[in-house]
């Protein structure tokens, strides 16, 4: 287990908002031993807890397990409402299952790292994608899916690429272009001057 997702939840932001997108939180309950209440009844004594899982999608290390907090419960209000009612964490957007490249054996495997759909995994932390083989590449299909699904096709995008970059070039060349010019110019009057200089010491 590891800490990494420990920071000042106070300050909310919509970058933050944005940053909870590649995380898969879970509330559940679960008995926890009081150690007081145990020692003052000289036997074991547990109580239901809620807890709450954090983890970074794609990441197997990237987890948190603790007590419910109250900046839990305002920073992820929805899952947790989800939880009080009794209902499944609902995931907004393409199923796994329905995007056709899928196996089943794989919407099973990315399920269990933490994404249920084609947003979750196209939206994925990068550090975390680089951490498991080939779910990078999972990430760059999900996003080229989602973009055709948009009605802007992988071959559109490279188009508008290869245009900027011609555009680019175009600019440079002419910028080269002035620049030589303005070269020659100079040393077309420098030779002027070296000219003059040496017909004056000749005469």
């Amino acid at each position: 287990m590891t800490d990494v997702l420990e920071f000042d939840h106070n300050v909310f932001s919509a970058q933050q908002a944005e940053s909870d997108k590649t995380l898969a939180v879970r509330f559940f309950k679960q008995p926890l031993k009081d150690e007081v209440a145990s020692t003052e009844h000289a036997r074991p004594i547990y109580n239901d807890t809620e807890m709450v899982e954090i983890r970074v999608r794609g990441d197997r290390n990237n987890i948190i397990i603790r007590a419910v907090r109250s900046d839990d419960i305002r920073r992820f209000r929805g899952a947790y409402m989800e939880f009080k009612d009794g209902a499944k964490a609902a995931a907004s957007g393409t199923p796994l299952a329905e995007w056709p490249i899928m196996s089943s054996s794989m919407v099973e495997e990315l399920k269990y790292l933490g994404f249920h759909t084609v947003e979750q995994l196209a939206e994925a932390n990068d550090a975390a994608m680089s951490k498991v083989p080939g779910l990078s590449t999972m990430k760059n299909r999900a996003k080229a899916f989602l973009e055709f699904a948009k009605g802007i096709s992988p071959l559109e995008k490279i188009q508008a690429d290869m245009a900027a970059m011609q555009n680019a070039n175009e600019v440079r060349d002419r910028q080269l272009a002035e620049s030589q010019a303005a070269y020659t110019e100079l040393d077309k009057k420098y030779r002027e001057l070296l000219e003059t200089k040496v017909l004056k010491k000749a005469a």
